[in-house]
């Protein structure tokens, strides 16, 4: 099975629009998404990430939403489906932040593939 991994120089998750993301209502509370919105600009992308370099700027102290690998443990589906929901998403936000060609989703199948 495959394997999931955070690649370096992406930051796609960095990227997303509270009001499409639904299957969030019950997993963060008031103070998590009043966090959320203080850190977004106005085009989506976390202020916190250096968009030259594809960094977080705070990464060591990034909130607990941000930590994919404790976080992604309040979803059923990934209690269910494991590191293959994480690879379905983490694919998801590459695509519609970078396409389906981008050199991030490369590198990603490339990490996540099982050799």
């Amino acid at each position: 099975m495959k394997s999931w991994s955070c690649i370096e120089k992406c930051g796609a998750c960095c990227k997303f629009n509270l009001n499409e993301r639904t299957d969030l209502a019950n997993k963060l509370n008031s103070q998590d998404i009043a966090l959320i919105e203080s850190m977004t600009c106005d085009d989506g992308w976390c202020k916190n990430m250096d968009r030259k370099n594809k960094q977080c700027l705070i990464y060591e102290n990034r909130p607990h939403f941000c930590r994919v690998n404790e976080f992604s443990m309040q979803f059923k589906d990934y209690l269910k489906f494991g590191d293959k929901f994480l690879i379905d998403c983490c694919k998801q936000h590459i695509s519609s932040n970078y396409g389906n060609k981008s050199i991030e989703m490369k590198n990603f199948k490339i990490a996540t593939t099982k050799k």
